[in-house]
């Protein structure tokens, strides 16, 4: 049987509760290690309110209720871009992290952006893991470690790669919601 990777899907403004409920969700050391210190509930609001959904990529893989599982922050700054990953604990060696790191690289060939680069604690094992296994070249300084990536230019098929991610994310999120009706109307017309 074919296993197919994660669904990843573009994250808009109307996703921010949803984003936000994602990292507070996320225990002490899991905001440790994703943030590079303990972010306090506080501070994961600051951040998601902060969010630049146009210019930046935010994307996520949800599960079936549309709760957000996994999420990737592509931060965006002239020809480089810096990257931020979380995966629930849940969740975790599914496939996840790989499939939206992919996808993080895709959009950022496709809009000319040069370089990737992640910014982790050296204890981060899963970050430093999943960098090394997508071609990334780590330095470790002290409790830091940065991973670099030059990215090759936008292809016709990194193009059409990203264009059917979205409309395959479009795709389900609608079936999800006219879903979340179907339910809704049959539990108002079976009473």
């Amino acid at each position: 049987m074919t296993k197919f990777p994660p669904l990843t899907l573009r994250l808009a403004r109307d996703d921010r509760e949803a984003l936000l409920s994602h990292f507070l969700a996320l225990d002490g050391e899991d905001r440790r290690l994703r943030f590079g210190t303990p972010a306090a509930d506080q501070v994961l609001h600051e951040y998601v309110e902060r969010l630049d959904f146009v210019r930046d990529g935010l994307f996520a893989v949800r599960d079936a209720e549309g709760a957000i599982m996994a999420a990737v922050h592509v931060a965006i700054g002239g020809r480089a871009a810096e990257l931020g990953l979380s995966v629930s604990a849940g969740h975790r060696g599914r496939g996840c992290g790989g499939a939206l790191f992919a996808r993080a690289v895709d959009f950022l060939r496709n809009r000319g952006t040069r370089k990737v680069f992640v910014h982790c604690l050296a204890e981060n094992q899963a970050m430093r893991h999943l960098a090394m296994r997508h071609g990334m070249r780590l330095t470790t300084q002290g409790s830091e470690s940065e991973g670099y990536l030059t990215l090759p230019e936008a292809t016709p098929e990194s193009q059409y790669r990203e264009w059917l991610q979205d409309q395959q994310g479009a795709a389900v999120e609608i079936l999800r919601r006219n879903t979340q009706v179907a339910r809704l109307l049959w539990r108002l017309y079976s009473v």
